[in-house]
C-alpha cells in the first residue's frame, strides 16, 4: 500500500530523498501503513498514526528531518495538523491535542458541556443525577484560525465552546472539512452547510461576512451533494449528478477558472462568493468511450490554494498553485494551472484509493500496490 508524494518538502515531513519534488516520489514508511494508517499534513510536519502509535516527522523544534513517536490511551481514528498543534481523535470518541515538537504529549481535551433545555441539578429518590459525561467526539478538522469536533449528539465544538446543536434526531454528519478559517459539513441528507470567515467567498454566500454558527449553503438546496472540501480560502463540492461546484477565492486558478481574460492583461473576479458549476474537460481515457457519464468527478479535495478531483474512471484531475509542485507535475515557467488538467500515469480506485492535501502539498494513499 504505498504512499506516493509530492510538493513542499523542505523540513523533511516525508522521507521522499528531495526538498520538493516536481514528481510524484514514493515515499518510505512504516511499515505499519501496510495495515491502517492514518494521516495528517501540517505546513512543517506530518503526522502519521497506525493502532494507538503517533509520528511526527518534520521541524519540530531546531531544524528539519527531526521525528518523535508518541502512544495513546487507545487505537487512533482521525488526525487534523494545523501549524501549532494536531488534534488527534480516538476510536473511543476522546479528543486530545499535541504540540508538534520533540518533547510533545498528549493532552486530553476538556470541551464545554452542551446546552440543555431545563437548567439546574435534576433528582430523583436515587439522589442527585449523574454530572454529564464528557462528549463522545466523531468528527474533527482544523485549519489556521479554526478548531471544529462534532458529537455523536450532533453538537458542533469550536473547540473548547460548544456553538451550536442540530436539533434533529435523523441529522447525520458524513463528512467535516476545514480551510485556513472556516468549516463546511456535509450531512447525510446531502445538505452542506458553512461558517466561519467568509470575507474570502469561501462560505458560498451571497454576502461577504463572517458567519459564528453553521448556516445552510441555500446556493446548493435542492441539489443532493455527495463529497465536499475545503482549501485555504475556497471550497468545493460534487453533487450526485456528477457535477463540480467551486467557491471562493480564485487567485491560483484554485477554482478550475481562468485568473486572466483573454490576451492576459486583464484580471478575471478574484472572489466568486456564490457556489460556480464547472465545465470540465473531456476525459480522454479508453474507458468512457464515447459518453463522458462514465468520467463523472467522484470525489474532491483541497489544499491552500489547489484543488484535485478523482474521476469515475480513476484518472485524477488537478488545478490551481504549482509552484512547490503539488500538482504532481513540472510546469516550466508556470505558478499556477487555471483550468482542471489530468495528471498523467497515474490511475487511482475511485472509492477507495485516499487524496491528501497538505497546504502545500499532495499524498495518495494507494490500497492496492503499484506492482
Amino acid at each position: 500500500m504505498p504512499l506516493l508524494f509530492t510538493g513542499f518538502n523542505a523540513f523533511g515531513q516525508h522521507e521522499c530523498g528531495a526538498s520538493t519534488p516536481a514528481f510524484i516520489t514514493e515515499i518510505n514508511a512504516p511499515v505499519s501503513t501496510q495495515n491502517q494508517c492514518t494521516i495528517s499534513i501540517g505546513w512543517r510536519y506530518a503526522a502519521l498514526a497506525f493502532g494507538r502509535k503517533l509520528c511526527l516527522r518534520g521541524l519540530l523544534d531546531d531544524g528539519p528531518n527531526e521525528c518523535v513517536t508518541l502512544e495513546a490511551t487507545g487505537d487512533i481514528r482521525a488526525l487534523a495538523a494545523t501549524d501549532s498543534h494536531c488534534l488527534v481523535l480516538l476510536q473511543s470518541g476522546q479528543l486530545y491535542r499535541v504540540q508538534p515538537k520533540l518533547q510533545a504529549e498528549l493532552v486530553a481535551v476538556r470541551l464545554e458541556a452542551a446546552p440543555r433545555s431545563n437548567s439546574g441539578t435534576k433528582r430523583s429518590i436515587f439522589g442527585a443525577a449523574k454530572a454529564p459525561s464528557s462528549p463522545i467526539i466523531e468528527h474533527i478538522a482544523c485549519g489556521s484560525h479554526i478548531n471544529v469536533a462534532i458529537s455523536s449528539e450532533n453538537c458542533v465544538y469550536s473547540i473548547p465552546s460548544c456553538l451550536h446543536q442540530f436539533s434533529e434526531r435523523q441529522f447525520r454528519v458524513k463528512q467535516l472539512q476545514c480551510g485556513h478559517e472556516h468549516a463546511v459539513l456535509l450531512n447525510a441528507n446531502g445538505d452542506v452547510f458553512t461558517w466561519g470567515n467568509g470575507l474570502r467567498g469561501q462560505l458560498g454566500l451571497a454576502v461577504l461576512r463572517v458567519e459564528e454558527t453553521p448556516q445552510l449553503l441555500e446556493a446548493l438546496a435542492g441539489i443532493k451533494i455527495t463529497q465536499i472540501a475545503a482549501g485555504g480560502w475556497h471550497s468545493a463540492a460534487i453533487s450526485a449528478f456528477g457535477d463540480l461546484y467551486t467557491w471562493g477565492l480564485n487567485c491560483s486558478g484554485q477554482l478550475g477558472m481562468r485568473v486572466m481574460k483573454p490576451g492576459g492583461v486583464l484580471k478575471e473576479p478574484t472572489v466568486y462568493p456564490l457556489p460556480q458549476l464547472q465545465d470540465l474537460p473531456e476525459c480522454d481515457c479508453s474507458q468512457g468511450g464515447e459518453s463522458n457519464d462514465y468520467c463523472e468527478p467522484l470525489r474532491v479535495f483541497a489544499g491552500s490554494r489547489h484543488t484535485l478531483l478523482i474521476r469515475r474512471c480513476g484518472r485524477l484531475w488537478v488545478s490551481g498553485w504549482c509552484k512547490h509542485g503539488q500538482l504532481g507535475r513540472q510546469l516550466r515557467n508556470l505558478s499556477y494551472v487555471d483550468a482542471f488538467q489530468a495528471l498523467e500515469g497515474i490511475t487511482m480506485n475511485p472509492t477507495a484509493d485516499e487524496v491528501l492535501c497538505g497546504p502545500w502539498s499532495t499524498l495518495l494513499h494507494l490500497k492496492v500496490s503499484l506492482d
